[in-house]
């Protein structure tokens, strides 16, 4: 049996494509030894980032023929036309070149639908469409019907979808219908890229921007949910008692850079703000290795990767509180509507004696989920095989 992954994300994607990257060694590592194992790829510059870890890949792109068999596939006049012509897209004709059996898509995906005779895995990463829908991000021009119509309609065929966490399991098994025993969670894990190997000295690191330590560091993309503003609005509040703290924001504008630069501008916190854009995953290791802090009061879970780095890196770590089921006791949870709360959490990150115990609770999480993760793998195992035994019932292979 042949397994290919399927990684349609580029590294200035920021957390999704450290995930994507993770899941595609992981597989890689089950199927070492018990099943042929390739990675295809959209963007042909992840060549680069995948030949680091000694990973080769099919470059190709999705045709025409593609694209259309995955907006026509929940047509149903389309669906008896398809019955009789069986057309099949240039992917799966490559798939079908290269012996492939099962398909892993290591990103949510709307070209599982252009798949017509291969089976496959596919990814969903979160819910946050239904639970948050006032953000533009998944709002605006009809985003939050694309997301929900591709989720009713592509998740049940699979033949497991991997999600991130058992509350997002039950939420989709609720909402769309999905059996529970087709989703697998399987916990994040930080970026491969922080390995000291991959990465500059934090002098280096800091040298390079400007930076002294003892900042407050949030490594996100600039999207609405991130909530960068409560932040801004924590430094106002503690600026009142002449309290000054630094924070640094590091990742790509998706649109919303230009809404907290003007905040920034407007109540004279420049000196307080750096804006590092997207940061070569180099530089990544020393940013949090010189910061004092690791600040999330993200919207959007209910897991991120920033917090499993944190704690990797031994750093305490400030996170939104309707997402304590990633990090239990091992951060200062707040509530991302309320900035007072954000202020006080960075004053208690200033106490030596409290960071150090939220650092030794952060990195006794981090093996708790790599166990997770572990047995998750084993069952992800499991699954292969039993798809392996099932293959042979119609000549597979």
């Amino acid at each position: 049996m042949k397994v290919v992954t399927v990684m349609e994300n580029t590294i200035v994607e920021g957390g999704g494509f450290s995930q994507a990257l993770n899941a595609i060694l992981q597989m890689q590592r089950i199927c070492d030894g018990k099943f042929e194992f390739e990675v295809f790829t959209t963007q042909a510059e992840n060549a680069i980032h995948l030949q680091k870890f000694d990973i080769s890949v099919v470059i190709f792109k999705y045709s025409l023929i593609d694209k259309l068999l995955a907006k026509l596939s929940i047509n149903a006049l389309w669906q008896t036309i398809q019955n009789r012509v069986k057309i099949i897209g240039s992917f799966e004709k490559k798939l079908v070149e290269r012996d492939c059996s099962l398909v892993y898509f290591v990103t949510p995906s709307g070209y599982v639908a252009s798949l017509q005779r291969i089976n496959y895995i596919t990814t969903v990463w979160d819910t946050c469409h239904r639970d948050t829908p006032e953000f533009p991000e998944v709002r605006d021009f009809n985003l939050f019907f694309t997301r929900d119509r591709n989720y009713k309609n592509y998740l049940s065929p699979a033949v497991t979808v991997l999600v991130d966490s058992v509350s997002s399991a039950d939420s989709i098994s609720f909402r769309y219908g999905v059996d529970r025993k087709r989703l697998l969670p399987m916990p994040f894990a930080p970026s491969p890229f922080l390995d000291s190997g991959f990465s500059r000295s934090r002098n280096e690191v800091l040298k390079t921007y400007n930076l002294d330590t003892q900042y407050f560091f949030y490594p996100a993309q600039f999207w609405a949910h991130k909530n960068h503003i409560r932040i801004l609005e924590a430094l106002l509040l503690l600026n009142r008692n002449n309290v000054k703290h630094t924070v640094v924001f590091s990742g790509g504008d998706q649109g919303n850079r230009a809404h907290i630069e003007s905040f920034v501008e407007k109540n004279n916190l420049g000196s307080q703000v750096r804006f590092l854009g997207f940061v070569p995953a180099e530089d990544m290791r020393g940013l949090y290795e010189g910061c004092q802090a690791v600040i999330m009061p993200t919207y959007f879970g209910p897991t991120n990767v920033p917090p499993l780095e944190a704690w990797m890196l031994g750093k305490p770590l400030i996170y939104s509180a309707q997402f304590s089921e990633q990090t239990k006791d091992a951060a200062v949870l707040v509530d991302p509507d309320d900035a007072s709360q954000l202020a006080e959490a960075i004053t208690r990150c200033m106490d030596k004696g409290f960071t150090e115990k939220l650092v030794k609770a952060g990195r006794l999480r981090l093996q708790e989920l790599d166990s997770e993760n572990t047995i998750s793998a084993e069952k992800l195992l499991t699954i292969l095989n039993k798809f392996e035994q099932r293959m042979h019932c119609w000549g597979g292979k």
